[in-house]
């Protein structure tokens, strides 16, 4: 089986595949920033399955004609077996393949203030991980998605080209998009506003 293969639609999958991604999802994710697993079906759930079962999973929404495609959720169930390294190249690959140039994500901000040390260096972690994978830290500051009610963790934008020679892409716009496309938070709103002056792009 090749790995492009691997990363299947959670359509095709049995009620007990989709008991075990959601059992995946549940434990990976803090509450806040969870929504109920029936809602994920809205956007792509693309799920890595092995011999055994589901191991991990990918939400992702492509985000207009921009050609970039946005990562809600990434999870692995099965860690220190190199799943999660192995499932980001089939998706990446995917994408790349569908033409879309870019995927962008957001992370928990280790500089938030008052965080446990440990949740510091969980956060940070995961920052590292995803730049292995070649996820560049954009610079931008006090990015709100609509949905934060004052619980969810601060939150800092990656991204990733896609494809090789895809031209970089304006940090402002890509602020603008992921307001716009993603959370349908149009770029003359007050909440984009404070994000681009914060970040030094307004």
């Amino acid at each position: 089986m090749t790995g492009d293969r691997r990363l299947v639609s959670a359509a095709t999958l049995s009620d007990s595949e989709l008991a075990s991604v959601r059992a995946i999802y549940e434990s990976a994710f803090p509450e806040e920033l969870t929504v109920p697993f029936a809602d994920l079906l809205v956007d792509r759930l693309l799920v890595r399955v092995e011999h055994d079962g589901p191991s991990g999973f990918a939400l992702v929404r492509d985000l207009g004609t921009t050609g970039w495609t946005f990562l809600r959720y990434y999870a692995v169930g099965r860690r220190g077996r190199g799943i999660g390294s192995l499932m980001w190249a089939d998706l990446t690959e995917r994408l790349a393949a569908e033409g879309r140039t870019r995927l962008v994500w957001d992370v928990e901000d280790p500089d938030e203030p008052g965080l446990d040390a440990d949740l510091v260096e969980e956060h940070r972690r995961r920052i590292v991980f995803y730049e292995r994978l070649g996820g560049r830290l954009l610079p931008v500051r006090d990015y709100f998605p609509p949905h934060d009610d004052g619980h969810a963790p601060a939150l800092r934008l990656m991204d990733r080209a896609l494809r090789p020679g895809v031209p970089d892409v304006d940090v402002r716009a890509l602020v603008e998009g992921v307001y716009e496309r993603r959370y349908g938070v149009p770029p003359d709103s007050p909440v984009v506003r404070h994000t681009l002056v914060a970040s030094g792009l307004a």
